[in-house]
């Protein structure tokens, strides 16, 4: 009878801790449904957030957004794929890339041929430093459609590559991205990598090819092109590469 008593006690905390949160109103659902195991595995999702129980929270709390605990709600009715994708990209935009990567997971569970999806759980995963599982949602969007996102699902999988330590996969990403668009951040990466594996001359000319074409940049653009071109700029006038991806001051 006690053992029962404190089931049930553990039940209501977990509704109540899931009515506190706000963003958890899923969770409610799965502990009415399966009881103690429902709870059990709620306190386990939140500790794998990394949460902790018992302990004041060092920062202020962040504002619940009254539109993620309707999307819960509705999902608890109807759990599709689109609405999935709504909650994760709300999660996004507040910058919870555990809650977001989770929302668009369970997208793709009923609905794994979304390329929007899979695109945004791998940038979630990339936002964590996930970068072994970025790199293999990012490989399956650009497979399906290599000019995804204007090709920046191409440049991202290059990002994730080179962050995984994958450095000849990441250059050859770099080069096909820089083969299609005129942009020198990818350029730079693809000189920057082949410098690093042994191809001085080579990536001197890449280095190059950026300078030379800093006139043809539009206005619009210079602001997001000129880092990179210093950069290059940088890198032919001897810099060590290692210190090229340092920020560089104003």
């Amino acid at each position: 009878m006690f053992v029962y008593a404190v089931l049930i006690a553990f039940q209501i905390w977990a509704i109540v801790d899931c009515l506190r949160q706000r963003t958890r109103l899923l969770w409610v659902m799965a502990v009415l449904l399966f009881g103690p195991f429902g709870a059990l595995a709620y306190v386990v999702s939140e500790l794998l957030r990394g949460r902790r129980f018992g302990q004041a929270p060092s920062e202020a709390p962040v504002e619940s957004d009254p539109r993620i605990a309707e999307f819960e709600g509705l999902l608890a009715a109807n759990p599709a794929p689109a609405l999935f994708i709504e909650l994760g990209d709300l999660h996004a935009q507040r910058g919870d890339h555990r809650s977001a990567a989770e929302a668009y997971g369970r997208s793709l569970e009923t609905d794994p041929d979304s390329l929007y999806a899979r695109y945004h759980l791998g940038l979630e995963f990339k936002a964590q430093g996930r970068n072994t599982e970025a790199v293999e949602e990012l490989k399956q969007v650009f497979a399906a459609d290599p000019k995804y996102d204007y090709r920046a699902a191409a440049e991202a999988l290059a990002d994730v590559l080179l962050a995984a330590g994958r450095d000849r996969e990441a250059l050859d990403q770099y080069a096909s991205v820089a083969g299609a668009s005129s942009r020198a951040r990818p350029k730079f990466y693809w000189g920057w990598l082949v410098d690093k594996a042994g191809d001085a001359a080579a990536a001197a000319r890449i280095m190059q090819e950026i300078v030379d074409e800093e006139e043809s940049v539009p206005d619009y653009l210079r602001s997001g092109e000129s880092p990179w071109i210093d950069r290059a700029r940088r890198y032919l006038d001897g810099w060590p590469s290692e210190t090229l991806l340092a920020p560089q001051s104003k």
